[in-house]
């Protein structure tokens, strides 16, 4: 079996970095919106606190996708070594 480019081999740690800055970009830009909407609500209590616990939920999704999709090419890179020992 040929072995695998150097890139390939990179890959979950590339997705590991943009979980990180996605999570904390996604996070960040929900929350400083919904705290710019609350100069333009009257009474923006109970919502301003909602749209600020959804950015932490959303946030929490993107950076958990992406670090999930880094796990599995992580595994998948293990057992194609694994795989590979064994056939040469």
């Amino acid at each position: 079996m040929k072995s695998l480019p150097q890139f390939v081999r990179r890959a979950p740690f590339v997705f590991y970095a943009i979980a990180v800055i996605v999570g904390i970009w996604r996070f960040y830009n929900d929350y400083a919106t919904a705290t710019a909407s609350m100069l333009y609500a009257e009474d923006g209590g109970p919502f301003i606190m909602l749209a600020r616990s959804t950015a932490l939920y959303w946030g929490v999704v993107e950076a958990a996708y992406l670090l999930g999709s880094g796990v599995m090419i992580h595994v998948l890179i293990a057992i194609y070594d694994k795989i590979g020992s064994k056939a040469e």
